[in-house]
């Protein structure tokens, strides 16, 4: 077998879609693991070595499925061809080598006619083999946009797989969608799964979204599931905490009008939490369901008393960052809807002004001049006291919303 080294998958996907390429991998036929010992071994579970100028090089290889899961591939790479290599990768765009030397492409899949075409095809039926190349399919859809299709055998394929989504694992699918929350068009990526008619089987309360329709004054979507991706739109280019934040704002409310027979108490995380199906971590969770939590109530400000609006700036714990994305989600919330009676905006001016009147408060000069040392409770009396203050006197010089 003659030896050659070919460029492949997203560098060459990206060279012919005029993308920016951010990572060169390399595929060696006919070579040995030995052949490359003089560079860095960075892959486990098969031969990748690491180039001087920072790409990758892989031995070509087959995988054959052998047990359950992302671990139950057996790899072979002697005397594999780079067809077989290109075989096994989950779709024709990207199945294509680009051999450097030469100037030439290899393309047995036909994916540079995919291209042209702006079609997503899975190169074989191996495609099954890893359920996790459906949300992949996904992610690239969101990642090249709405003029971009499926192919109808790679639909069905998809659909034949749906039982197999429900045993991904929880950390690759995180992986999977930290680089979809990365995306301007996030939103895609879970239309693009429920028009597959598989959203259901990887997330099962994002999909419960899709059978509720509130039809109240404030929202006159199809469903929640409609509100929360055109809360992602508004968001597009806000952080993966905010788009989450898009997504499970309202996964309680289908739960909350089968029970009461209306959305009250969707925010609270005590049910929000058990609903959240995609393995966030710790503390982007927090930061969520903190959020989730207060969503509704910054919108209420002004119709609360003195002592409840000091309540609710203590418990940002003077994290100014946690606020400012409390408000950016509120107007985002407010923007993705359809509704004859929109929201009166927030001042959030004033907002931040009475946040930083009670977070630049220190109550150790009132300590020094207390004859006793007072106990925690009593400072946080006076605290409270103090916050309460800067609130009124905020209040009576200002309003929290804009007239519209």
């Amino acid at each position: 077998m003659k030896k050659q080294i070919y460029l492949v998958g997203g560098a060459v996907r990206d060279a012919l879609l005029g993308r920016e390429i951010k990572d060169k991998d390399y595929v060696a036929v006919g070579y040995g693991v030995d052949e490359f010992s003089h560079l860095r071994q960075v892959g486990k579970d098969f031969p990748v070595f690491l180039r001087e100028d920072g790409s990758e090089l892989a031995l070509a290889r087959v995988e054959r499925k052998i047990g359950v899961g992302y671990n139950g591939f057996e790899t072979d790479t002697a005397d594999v061809t780079l067809h077989e290599d290109l075989m096994r990768r989950d779709l024709s765009i990207n199945a294509i080598a680009y051999d450097e030397e030469n100037g030439c492409y290899i393309d047995p899949f036909n994916g540079r006619d995919d291209i042209e075409k702006k079609m997503l095809r899975h190169t074989s039926d191996a495609f099954v083999e890893d359920p996790l190349r459906v949300l992949r399919l996904a992610r690239f859809r969101a990642t090249f946009g709405y003029e971009w299709s499926i192919h109808p055998s790679t639909k069905v394929l998809v659909y034949r797989m749906r039982e197999e989504l429900k045993h991904l694992q929880g950390d690759r699918v995180w992986k999977e969608i930290e680089k979809v929350l990365m995306l301007e068009d996030s939103h895609l990526f879970f239309e693009t799964l429920f028009e597959l008619g598989v959203l259901g089987y990887v997330f099962p309360s994002i999909y419960n979204l899709t059978t509720l329709k509130e039809g109240t004054k404030h929202h006159h979507e199809s469903s929640l599931f409609v509100h929360a991706m055109m809360v992602l739109r508004e968001l597009r280019n806000e952080s993966p905490l905010l788009k989450l934040c898009a997504i499970y704002h309202d996964i309680a409310k289908p739960q909350c009008y089968r029970e009461y027979g209306n959305g009250s108490g969707h925010e609270d995380k005590n049910r929000v939490e058990p609903l959240i199906d995609i393995q966030i971590p710790v503390k982007i969770k927090s930061r969520m369901l903190f959020i989730i939590d207060n969503h509704g109530k910054v919108s209420k400000l002004q119709q609360m008393r003195a002592s409840k609006i000091a309540t609710f700036f203590e418990q940002f714990k003077k994290d100014r960052v946690l606020l400012l994305e409390l408000l950016c989600f509120n107007e985002g919330d407010n923007l993705g809807r359809i509704t004859d009676n929109p929201k009166v905006p927030l001042d959030k001016e004033m907002i931040l002004k009475i946040f930083d009147g009670i977070a630049s408060y220190s109550p150790k000069n009132w300590m020094s001049e207390q004859e006793e040392n007072p106990k925690g409770s009593t400072i946080a009396q006076h605290v409270h006291k103090y916050n309460i203050g800067v609130v009124t006197e905020m209040m009576n010089k200002h309003i929290l919303v804009k007239s519209l």
